[in-house]
């Protein structure tokens, strides 16, 4: 089963869906010419606190950054039991390239401590840089009052770049991927809807090339003074075997925009399985907090 703090490196938020956009009124032409980027533009939309990334695209030109700390208490009990405490900070790295594309990567640091009961073992700890991930989205639909807005994200993991105890993972040089289809609709000027479906695996050997997957669904609603609430359901899968295993989980959290540009945010989420009688004995928590915010890097970029 993975465990939450990995879960994260591939997760985020929606939230240009569910917040009104700011209007620009009362700009001078002479403004219009010099800054031609700025003007009129949405608040920033970003793929954290959720599991479901946005499918908004960063603006042309602009860098956004999206980080925060994570921290996740899960306990297994299937052959034997296992506690797992992780500390984890999290990094997302967007540019974007033209108005359909951008290029992205997640570095995530953590620290975990693991306890595996009804063993004569110490707890052990593992520190470190997990593998990079790299990876693009590309607008496949744009929204309109019919369709959702729709994008397809792509990732690898590239596992020699690591640091720490993740350095020489075990999995040797397996390379990974992530594929996930993005969408998002606005209900009303408040209220926003979206969903994620996703699949993964390793690019050879024997774990398949596809032998994971997520699905979620969030419902985002802006609570007005730039402050923001959303709701998610969200279940990892995969297959061992012959047999199909899913692990359900509800989260929810709260955005406050400081500026169009950067935006605060909270968050928290449980494990359902105790709940729900999934097949896996499993049951924890996470919460954490993070800051996003983007640049002009070549803003006059067309």
């Amino acid at each position: 089963m993975k465990k939450i703090s990995i879960v994260m490196l591939l997760a985020s938020s929606f939230w240009g869906v569910a917040q009104e956009r700011p209007e620009m009124n009362d700009i001078d032409a002479d403004d219009v010419e010099l800054t031609p980027v700025f003007v009129g533009m949405p608040a920033i939309a970003t793929d954290r606190p959720d599991i479901t990334e946005s499918a908004q695209i960063t603006p042309v030109g602009w860098f956004q950054y999206e980080g925060g700390y994570q921290f996740s208490h899960a306990e297994e009990r299937i052959s034997l039991t296992s506690i797992t405490d992780a500390h984890q900070i999290e990094e997302v790295l967007r540019f974007g390239i033209n108005k359909k594309f951008e290029v992205r990567a997640v570095i995530n640091a953590n620290t975990k401590l693991v306890d595996i009961l009804d063993t004569w073992n110490d707890p052990f700890r593992t520190t470190g840089v997990n593998p990079v991930t790299i990876g693009f989205k590309y607008n496949l639909i744009e929204e309109t009052d019919l369709l959702p807005q729709t994008t397809w994200l792509s990732h690898l993991t590239l596992p020699w770049i690591a640091g720490g105890d993740y350095r020489a993972p075990s999995q040797g040089n397996m390379v990974f991927h992530e594929q996930r289809l993005m969408l998002e609709k606005g209900l009303t000027p408040r209220l926003g809807i979206a969903s994620n479906i996703g699949i993964s695996g390793g690019l050879q050997g024997s774990n398949g090339f596809i032998n994971e997957g997520m699905f979620s669904l969030a419902l985002g609603y802006d609570l007005g003074n730039d402050y923001g609430v959303y709701a998610e359901y969200f279940s990892n899968w995969f297959v061992a075997g012959s047999q199909f295993f899913a692990t359900p989980y509800f989260d929810g959290g709260f955005t406050k925009l400081l500026s169009n540009d950067l935006q605060l945010d909270i968050y928290a989420g449980i494990d359902l399985s105790p709940y729900v009688g999934s097949k896996l004995n499993t049951s924890g928590f996470f919460f954490g907090t993070g800051v996003s915010y983007r640049l002009p890097l070549a803003a006059y970029l067309k």
